[in-house]
Formats: structure tokens, sequence, C-alpha cells
């Protein structure tokens, strides 16, 4: 009996059956099934019903579930006791993240594994963390935004601003506006929310503005990518634009202007231990990120 396979079984009964285990350990669906089998044999139990429909515990499986929690976090926290000792961390931490921001994490992901070259980052976009951290078997998420499941732990990296952009060469054709009622006489391009909804009011601190959409786009990359392109006036928080800004490719429109902010957070299951490898990089964000928050 491996420990690797008795994870391998709380996280079949997290997400359901053997096929969502697989897709988020990233494993073939028949390797899940015969080590399940194998825990059932040499258990001398049953842990399931199996049905071509529904995978359910059976009540030898419900007992040995709950128990086995408390036994496997009790495990983790004594791995980590010896890994603090040895002041070498080792291990793989599953990160999801919203694509558009790739540009701010990719640098301080990688100074994070340049401090612990034995750690292994795998990464993945996310757009909904209720479903994908189980889904994808993610150990944490950054997400932006309201929590909409309070049966995770969440803890705050930092509160994002927005900004109105241009590049240098629409502002040299078209002109910058000098009043938030000049904007509707601009070109705009827009982000689009998950849920389809549009983000043509830009919403600031002491106002709001009706744009003119002509582009949209539900990735901010592509976003910031028009913008820098020339192709209309953005509304988007300069944290995804760090290189744009810094080498002028970017110029921020009306400045005085301060949107309304966003929480972004970190997301993680509501579990009693987590690996030291992911403490240690939940920790290393919550420190490394808010840096930037000077340029929102």
């Amino acid at each position: 009996m491996r420990i690797e396979d008795l994870k391998l079984f709380t996280i079949v009964v997290e997400l359901g059956s053997f096929t969502a285990a697989a897709t988020a350990l990233d494993l073939p669906r028949a390797n899940v099934s015969r080590r399940i089998g194998e825990l059932e044999k040499s258990l001398n139990a049953q842990l399931f019903f199996r049905t071509t429909r529904q995978l359910r515990l059976t009540q030898h499986g419900e007992t040995y579930y709950h128990d086995l929690l408390n036994v496997l976090d009790g495990f983790e926290q004594a791995k980590n006791k010896l890994l603090d000792l040895d002041e070498k961390p080792i291990g793989k931490v599953k990160l999801g993240f919203l694509p558009e921001s790739d540009e701010a994490l990719q640098p301080v992901l990688a100074k994070f594994q340049r401090l612990y070259p034995d750690i292994e980052l795998d990464l993945r976009f996310t757009n909904n963390y209720v479903n994908d951290i189980y889904s994808q078997g993610l150990d944490f998420v950054v997400h932006a935004g309201k929590i909409q499941d309070s049966g995770f732990i969440a803890r705050k990296l930092l509160s994002l601003g927005r900004g109105m952009y241009a590049s240098p060469d629409y502002i040299a054709q078209h002109g910058a506006p000098k009043a938030l009622a000049e904007l509707a006489e601009h070109q705009a391009i827009c982000y689009r929310w998950p849920d389809g909804t549009l983000d043509d009011n830009w919403d600031l601190i002491s106002d709001s503005v009706k744009v003119n959409c002509k582009l949209s786009c539900n990735h901010m990359g592509f976003i910031r990518r028009a913008i820098v392109g020339g192709q209309g006036i953005g509304f988007m928080p300069p944290l995804f634009a760090l290189g744009a800004i810094e080498s002028k490719s970017l110029v921020r429109i009306l400045p005085e202007y301060e949107s309304k902010k966003e929480d972004v957070w970190l997301i993680y299951p509501d579990r009693k231990g987590i690996s030291l490898p992911t403490r240690l990089l939940i920790d290393f964000l919550l420190q490394e990120i808010p840096l930037y928050t000077a340029l929102s």
C-alpha cells in the first residue's frame, strides 16, 4: 500500500469519477482504475459502488475516506517538518492563473525557482476556480474579483486598479482626449468578461464613461496587443502591461482619473494541510506581487 495510492483515492472521492481524477493528475484512466482496485484488494474491502453512470462510496469507503484525511494531513505535516530541517524543499505545485496575468507572474515565478530549483511548477490557465481547482487538480489559483464559494481559503494578494491607455501612434493620428466626454469620439478596445458582459462602461472613482467599442475580446493579452498596435484606447490594469508601459509602447490617457479597484486573491481548498512547496510559493507571491502595485 503506497501513500500515492491513498492520496489518489481521496482525489477520486473529491472529483467523483476515475476519469476526472485521471484528467486532474495527467494519468491514464486505466491506471487510476487499476490502482484503486489494488487498494481495495489490499484492504480486503470494497470502497466504491461502480455503475456506468455513477461512482459512489460504500459504507466502508465513506468511513475510510474521512479517517484517511486526518492520516494524510499528519503525514504531510511530518514530511514538511523534515523538509524544513533539510532546507531543500522538493515537489510539484500546480498553479492556476488568469491568461492575462502571465506577464506579471512570469518573472516572479522565475525568481521563485531560482531560490527553490527542486520545486517543479505546473501552470494552467483558468477562468473558473470553483471548477478548475478540482477538475485540473490545482493546488491553488490566482483569482480576480468576487469570491463565489466560501468552501475555499482566500488570501488577498493585492487590489488592482485600471487605467486608460493608447499607443503613441494612435495619439499621433487621432490625438489624445483632454476630457472624459471626448472619449466618445475615439475608438475603444473593450474587454468581454467571462459571463459575456461587454465592459464598455468604464467605472472610475468619481465618474463613469460610456465608450464607443470598435473591438472587443475576452483575453486581456489580445486587448494589450491591440492597444499597442494603435487600434484604439483601452482600459486595463497596468500590471498586465508592465513591459509595454516601461518601453513607452503604451501611454496613459487622462491619468488624473483613477479607477475603482478589484481585489486579487490566492485561493485554495479548505484543507488542514498543504504541501511545503505550495506553502512556500503562496508566501512568496504574497510578498513579491504587491511590489508591482506602485504601477497600478
